[in-house]
């Protein structure tokens, strides 16, 4: 009979035995742990410089304003109209800083604030100050009456938000929203309007408010920036600051936007009110010169363009119907000679008075003789050439007289064509 079970049988690992003579193993030792350390802090300029970075990048820059400033296809009346919108906001930004100071909690620097007020309005001469420099170019370099102007809505609310902004936002928000969104672009934006001016025939000496601000001292900037880092310590700064200089460039952005579309408008508005209120551009007998075409003798010279290597020699002569949306001319091409090729933002229909020849239009090419119309789309490529012994005769409409309040391009041209010739399309 087999004994008693003692419970389960314990596996246990005997350690082996060493000699006494073995000496004892040693241990190896744990790899040192390094504690972990936090990247060192940015300083608070290399944050302050990438916000200057991403000024210099930003797409504002391609705003349609600017663009159309840059090419030169804004008119002096356009420009009396965008700066008339403009004053608005030259006469706002100190209630700006007015704004960040009624909210500044630091004495010092709202001392500071105060005093950079102080040097740029009340320390200068009445004539001197920026808002006195600015009626100076609106009314002797635009021809502005500064009592007639009426803000739009889009300008009041560009001065509301911006205002908003600066008293409801934290103090370092407010900062960068007006040094890097409001303060620090104007050097580079108003080079932009200078040009853009130049441009449109106004002349140097009504500038001095835009010179004023590209190469006056930045003290206002540099103090406003100077605020921005002594607030780098809080949670959150950078995207709070990047946030603010985003919304003011939003803000400025469809502000611009709102002036060209204004801009564009206002070349319109006269002729579609003229429209709707059904007046006749003609007295009740008006003069039978100003309606029938009886031979070429009541023309009125326009143009002219030869050149022997490219075979073209043409004219242009302006028939004086007095149409707002058609214009009518006629063109004479010589004899074995050619127009010039060109595109145009209008439509123009070709009626062939005399002589014979062929129209190109784009791939295609017509053989016209007198009697024949031919319709040339816009932007469409063509070109007129005389193939009889005689001049080939064009009498050309056009919807010129719309285009050239509506394109901007067509808008330069007939500008500077009345320069030239003294002709108004």
């Amino acid at each position: 009979m087999s004994p008693p079970s003692a419970g389960p049988a314990l596996a246990i690992e005997m350690a082996p035995q060493r000699s006494a003579s073995e000496p004892p193993k040693a241990r190896p030792l744990p790899e040192p742990r390094l504690p972990s350390l936090a990247p060192p802090p940015v300083p608070p300029e290399a944050t302050v410089e990438e916000l200057q970075g991403r000024l210099s990048s930003h797409p504002f820059w391609n705003n349609r304003l600017l663009q159309a400033c840059r090419r030169g296809l804004l008119t002096r009346e356009d420009y009396a109209g965008i700066f008339s919108q403009y004053a608005l906001v030259t006469r706002s930004a100190p209630r700006f800083l007015h704004a960040l100071l009624a909210q500044c909690d630091s004495e010092p620097w709202s001392a500071k604030l105060t005093q950079a007020l102080w040097e740029e309005h009340a320390a200068q001469p009445p004539e001197q100050q920026p808002a006195a420099l600015f009626r100076t170019f609106l009314r002797n370099g635009l021809g502005v009456d500064l009592e007639s102007i009426h803000f739009h809505d889009f300008t009041r609310y560009f001065v509301r938000e911006c205002l908003d902004w600066c008293l409801r936002s934290p103090p370092h928000e407010a900062c960068a929203f007006l040094a890097f969104g409001m303060e620090a672009l104007l050097p580079r934006l108003y080079s932009v309007f200078v040009d853009g001016l130049q441009q449109a025939g106004v002349a140097e000496r009504h500038l001095a408010f835009f010179h004023r601000k590209m190469q006056g001292d930045t003290r206002r900037v540099n103090l406003l920036a100077e605020m921005v880092r002594a607030h780098t310590g809080e949670p959150g700064w950078f995207d709070a600051c990047t946030r603010a200089m985003e919304r003011a460039l939003e803000l400025q952005g469809n502000f611009l936007n709102g002036l060209f579309e204004s801009a564009r408008y206002r070349r319109l508005a006269p002729l579609m009110e003229r429209i709707q209120a059904r007046l006749p551009l003609v007295p009740e007998e008006p003069d039978p010169r100003t309606l029938h075409l009886g031979d070429l003798s009541n023309v009125v010279p326009f143009f002219r363009q030869t050149h022997e290597p490219r075979s073209i020699d043409f004219s242009v002569d302006r028939v004086p119907f007095p149409g707002e949306v058609l214009e009518t001319s006629v063109v004479q091409v010589a004899p074995g000679r050619r127009s010039e090729p060109r595109e145009h933002a209008h439509e123009v229909l070709l009626v062939v008075l005399s002589g014979t020849g062929r129209v190109h239009v784009r791939g295609t090419a017509v053989l016209v003789k007198p009697g024949d119309a031919v319709f040339i789309p816009r932007w469409a490529l063509h070109q007129a050439q005389s193939t009889g012994p005689e001049p080939l005769v064009l009498l050309t409409v056009t919807d010129h007289g719309l285009t050239r309040h509506a394109h901007e391009d067509e808008v330069l041209r007939a500008a500077h064509l009345k320069r030239a010739t003294g002709v108004d399309l």
